[in-house]
């Protein structure tokens, strides 16, 4: 059971990360409440994507020693509510804001939900980023990364574009 929900967490201890995840995509909701018409097909593509590879990309790093494990349950909430689905909507509002701006929507929203959830469920406990020793590095260093969720977005969109009718793209 541990390895479905963590170390000594039930199914209850994932309520407060549901929470979490609710208050933040109503902060998102705030800047813009729905997703564009012509944006919904450019959503789902990014979901489908990113909830999909980041699944199977993170139990992956845990295997390579760069991730520490994520409970199988935490890591379906949190690549198929947070990053597809929250993160997604994120993008649908702010892929038109300066690169830097979406940069940093994302890694403060990405800092937010890792330190919670490593609170919440013990997760994200990993003792260093790459060459940087200590928990926080990690978290800041995997946030960091998040960060990125914009550009590598607009560098798969582009190609997929030309294969997906309807799907917007950034130039």
């Amino acid at each position: 059971m541990d390895s479905l929900l963590g170390y000594g967490n039930t199914l209850t201890d994932y309520l407060p990360v549901l929470f979490m995840y609710g208050a933040l995509f109503i902060v998102m909701r705030y800047a813009h409440p729905t997703i564009e018409l012509n944006f919904r097909k450019t959503f789902w593509v990014l979901y489908a994507g990113w909830a999909v590879g980041v699944f199977i990309g993170n139990y992956l790093f845990f295997l390579l020693g760069i991730m520490s494990f994520l409970p199988w349950l935490n890591n379906f909430l949190h690549t198929f509510v947070w990053i597809g689905f929250c993160l997604g909507f994120l993008y649908a509002g702010a892929h038109r804001n300066p690169l830097p701006e979406q940069f940093a929507l994302f890694v403060i929203f990405s800092f937010i939900v890792k330190w919670g959830e490593r609170t919440l469920l013990g997760t994200w406990e990993l003792d260093h980023f790459v060459f940087v020793h200590g928990n926080l590095a990690y978290i800041v260093g995997w946030s960091l990364c998040d960060g990125l969720y914009p550009v590598i977005s607009m560098a798969l969109l582009k190609p997929l574009s030309s294969v997906v009718d309807g799907l917007t793209v950034n130039e």
